[in-house]
């Protein structure tokens, strides 16, 4: 039986650049998706449910964003001073 070798081109700078685009688009889109999966199931929550698990309904917003976070941790203090130890 004969095995029949299939020439292969390579792929082209142009080519892979337009496909990491649509690559970027993809994630981006499904990332958007997600979060909005998020705000709907946040906002269904009951302010009972959210008070359990630490969250106001005006927080629900800032939380899907991300933004958050970045908030959190600014506002962080170190215990230690930041030229070394004393």
């Amino acid at each position: 039986m004969a095995t029949l070798a299939v020439a292969r081109r390579p792929v082209s700078r142009q080519r892979r650049s337009v496909l990491s685009l649509l690559q970027g688009y993809w994630r981006a889109f499904r990332k958007r998706r997600q979060r909005e999966r998020l705000l709907v199931s946040l906002h269904d929550l009951s302010d009972r449910e959210l008070m359990d698990i630490g969250l106001t309904p005006s927080d629900i917003d800032c939380i899907v964003a991300g933004r958050a976070i970045e908030r959190l941790r600014d506002g962080t203090k170190y215990p230690w001073p930041s030229r070394g130890v004393m």
